[in-house]
């Protein structure tokens, strides 16, 4: 019980720690981050995976009312998954922009690998992903994500019990001849309400900008629900 409350305490004190040193750098926005994720599992091996996920600022310190609702963008993306061994997954997928009046189209690969631990797990993602517009040149992206999972009570996450997830990702981005670094800070706060659905809420707290003279901090709240399907028939489900 005490170790849960210090977990609590120690990401408390980075979250505001965080919001302190972005609002003191040059460029610093915060925002509403609302994502819903469906996935279908279609056979043993694979499984469709369908988001919507939005951006909304609230604040923004380089315009001249820094207090103010605007609404940004909102992504579609599908997904391919598929079991890679016996702890690997390979996505493949496409992910659908509408930003302003602008169309963006993105390519993503991602491969899974996640490590099981006596309480919880970690997971690894490595990812590239490519992204085409109309006025722009393409630009292309290496990432690269670490994250923890664990029961806040138990050794496994069981239906209606909390959970944390702690996540740290790095991009490195390619444009032309420009080329930046952006670094994610995640620390995530989850509840599985049961077997096929999930929510989880957190601070999305985003550096970049690190080869300009001054860096860019944002920092979103980040709300996601997360559903899973089974359209295997029962006799399929039962082999």
């Amino acid at each position: 019980m005490c170790n849960r409350y210090i977990r609590f305490i120690c990401i408390g004190i980075m979250y505001f720690y965080l919001i302190h040193t972005a609002t003191s750098q040059t460029e610093f926005s915060s925002g509403l981050l609302p994502e819903i994720t469906f996935s279908t599992k279609i056979s043993d091996r694979f499984k469709l995976i369908h988001a919507v996920e939005s951006r909304q600022i609230i604040t923004d310190n380089t315009k001249e009312n820094s207090f103010n609702y605007d609404y940004i963008l909102t992504d579609f993306t599908t997904l391919l998954s598929t079991k890679v061994g016996a702890s690997g997954v390979l996505n493949l997928g496409y992910l659908f922009r509408v930003e302003e009046d602008q169309i963006i189209h993105r390519s993503i690969q991602q491969y899974n690998i996640v490590q099981l631990l006596r309480r919880g797990r970690i997971g690894h993602r490595v990812a590239t992903d490519q992204t085409f517009t109309n006025n722009e040149a393409p630009e292309f992206r290496l990432r690269y994500r670490i994250t923890l999972e664990k029961p806040l009570t138990g050794d496994e996450i069981d239906p209606k019990e909390f959970y944390i997830k702690l996540g740290n990702e790095y991009l490195t981005s390619f444009q032309q001849d420009e080329t930046d670094l952006e670094i994610r800070i995640l620390p995530f706060l989850g509840y599985e309400i049961n077997k096929k659905s999930k929510i989880e809420i957190g601070p999305d707290y985003r550096i970049s900008g690190f080869s300009e003279s001054g860096s860019s901090h944002k920092l979103w709240l980040s709300i996601g629900w997360f559903y899973a399907f089974d359209t295997r028939n029962k006799e399929q489900h039962t082999k």
